[in-house]
């Protein structure tokens, strides 16, 4: 009967793996936890498209299993998240009842272990008395990551450079200096030259260098920062 096959279709997504490179629908149980997810993305930012950035603890999410950073949903309850910006995204999971329904498609791993490097063989014949002189340097290519900073007394701890109609012409904002004392040197994670995507999920494409300032001042004590490093 579609009651018996209505049944069947809810045990499924209770219990389907997320697999990556496909895509695939899940279900949830919020309870009285919340569903313990925070997003990254949307339409309206160079991501473009709503990424999990984090499966908090304690959470529903987290307590089911499946779900992981860097997953990207496509749909919540049906209603689609493709075109969805930030803050729509944010105010739709926001508004789920306690089973939540998610479309979601995970990545396959961009980079191979082996892609990471330059491998060559070559044969040398040092001078008497001499060393090699070589230093090898990895090939690593740039990637994205999520760096989340807690503004402490001391601030975020790091200057940026370029923007929109800057000195040098019209650049992605890049963090210029890290500070002795701050959020970033006690994260670790942010190096000069990063560039700086995106602010708590606000694209600072096209932004000029004094927006961009003023958008880091503004945030309150957690900082979301995409960066390409």
């Amino acid at each position: 009967s579609d009651s018996m096959k209505s049944a069947q279709m809810t045990s499924d997504f209770l219990c389907c793996p997320v697999l990556a490179g496909r895509e695939c629908t899940i279900e949830i149980c919020k309870g009285n936890l919340g569903l313990g997810l925070s997003i990254v993305g949307g339409c309206d930012t160079v991501l473009g498209a709503v990424i999990i950035h984090e499966v908090n603890d304690g959470g529903a999410a987290q307590i089911d299993g499946r779900l992981r950073a860097g997953d990207q949903i496509l749909e919540v309850n049906g209603i689609d998240l493709r075109k969805a910006t930030h803050d729509e995204a944010i105010g739709i999971l926001r508004l789920t009842m306690q089973q939540v329904c998610l479309h979601i498609f995970r990545h396959q791993e961009v980079y191979r272990e082996e892609d990471q490097w330059d491998v060559f063989s070559l044969s040398l014949r040092p001078r008497p008395g001499e060393g090699l002189g070589l230093t090898t340097v990895g090939k690593w290519p740039r990637m994205y990551k999520t760096v989340t900073l807690k503004r402490g007394s001391t601030g975020l701890g790091f200057s940026i450079v370029g923007g929109f109609g800057s000195p040098h012409g019209d650049l992605p904002i890049y963090i210029k200096t890290i500070f002795n004392k701050g959020a970033a040197i006690e994260d670790g994670r942010l190096k000069c030259g990063d560039q700086i995507i995106a602010v708590n999920g606000h694209c600072l494409e096209g932004m000029t260098h004094a927006e961009a300032v003023d958008i880091l001042k503004k945030t309150k004590s957690t900082i979301i920062l995409t960066v390409l490093s």
